[in-house]
């Protein structure tokens, strides 16, 4: 049975008219993005400045989080289906500059993203959080960079911090080795850095022939095949 153009057309019509009542709907929703903004060391929230930007460029909102209020910001007026930039200062701390995508969304939605900035004072010693070395190697371990990215960004958007990088050994078993294979390890975090745009005269190394003495190996038995590996700090000498 052949459908009679007329019938196609109207059908036309109107699939065309749901597309565009939708993409209306998307253009007039509101997204919302809240959370809280703290040290990353000791957890104390934080009074940040924060301006957001489309992704033109344009400045599209700019408000302060409130540290006697745990740290709590709120930014409205975002558009479902773009990517914003929030780009963070607050005094004695590293900038930051953050992306967010906002999902597609035909209702009023609210994002919950919660940030930490990095201490930025004279000897402020920042550990990295996960390990990027096996234990007793000096390589790089498969993986790494997805945790070093991000401190690697923060480092080159802050192009006035110098910095040592300082690195632990796994045990205090040889102090030759271990000064050998903690020079290894942060010359291997240096190259890294400065392949990702941070400048070489900016960085110090300093290796270690004995084990971190603020974050010791444990004396109680571990779990089996999981074994200490020495911390690796960047120190702050000069901004």
């Amino acid at each position: 049975m052949m459908i009679k153009p007329k019938i196609l057309l109207i059908t036309a019509f109107l699939l065309i008219s749901a597309i565009n009542y939708s993409n209306a709907q998307m253009i007039k929703a509101v997204v919302a993005v809240t959370g809280s903004i703290r040290d990353e060391l000791n957890k104390e929230p934080l009074t940040v400045s924060i301006e957001v930007f489309d992704n033109t460029g344009k400045k599209v909102n700019s408000t302060k989080s409130i540290s006697y209020d745990e740290g709590y910001y709120f930014v409205t007026g975002l558009k479902p289906g773009n990517v914003y930039t929030f780009d963070l200062q607050s005094e004695n701390h590293f900038s930051e500059s953050l992306t967010i995508s906002v999902p597609n969304s035909d209702k009023y939605l609210e994002i919950s993203r919660d940030f930490n900035l990095k201490p930025l004072t004279k000897n402020a010693k920042i550990p990295l959080a996960v390990s990027p070395f096996e234990y007793n190697k000096s390589k790089l371990r498969f993986g790494s960079a997805v945790a070093l990215e991000r401190l690697a960004s923060t480092l080159k958007n802050n192009p006035n911090v110098k910095f040592t990088i300082l690195s632990y050994p796994d045990n205090d078993k040889d102090a030759n080795e271990n000064k050998e294979l903690t020079r290894k390890r942060a010359d291997a975090l240096q190259d890294y850095f400065v392949i990702q745009g941070v400048e070489e005269s900016r960085i110090q190394i300093r290796e270690s022939a004995a084990t971190d003495p603020d974050l010791p190996p444990p004396t109680e038995k571990r779990a089996k095949g999981k074994k200490y590996i020495g911390t690796t700090y960047i120190v702050i000498n000069d901004f």
